[in-house]
């Protein structure tokens, strides 16, 4: 078992990571949901426009980010959140690679647009599966 000063460092940083996912999803869902054509124009400029698939998206992220920013008190209770979370995320990085590989992207997409997207996906994935469920379970919900 490792330290609890260790496991205590370890859950908030989790809360942390998962909280700015969260937050980041439920912020880009609302945009897709209720600002679609602004999403478009200023931050997924991938054409063509489609009203509806931005209100899909829109949906899942939104719902996503929620559920991310209602486990943040005890992460480890809901890894598979947190799991789920980090799939959809590398997913998502694999095909912004796949697109910028595909039309040769300039460094500047690579630099602001994949990198933040890769590290979130990483952070993600690390905290879903660094530490076994067993070892933060037990310390109390930090707020």
């Amino acid at each position: 078992m490792i330290s609890s000063g260790y496991s205590v460092r370890y859950l908030r940083f989790t809360q942390i990571v998962v909280g700015l996912a969260g937050a980041g999803y439920l912020l880009a869902g609302i945009a897709l949901l209720f600002a679609p054509m602004w999403f478009f124009q200023t931050i997924g400029h991938f054409p063509p426009f489609n009203q509806h698939y931005e209100g899909d998206l829109g949906s899942f992220l939104l719902a996503l980010g929620i559920g991310l920013l209602v486990i943040i008190r005890n992460p480890a209770r809901h890894i598979w959140v947190i799991r789920v979370a980090a799939l959809g995320s590398v997913l998502h990085v694999i095909n912004h690679i796949y697109d910028a590989v595909v039309n040769t992207a300039p460094i500047s997409e690579w630099l602001l647009e994949i990198g933040p997207l890769l590290i979130l996906a990483l952070l993600l994935l690390i905290v879903s599966f660094r530490v076994p469920d067993r070892d933060v379970k037990s310390l109390p919900s930090v707020s």
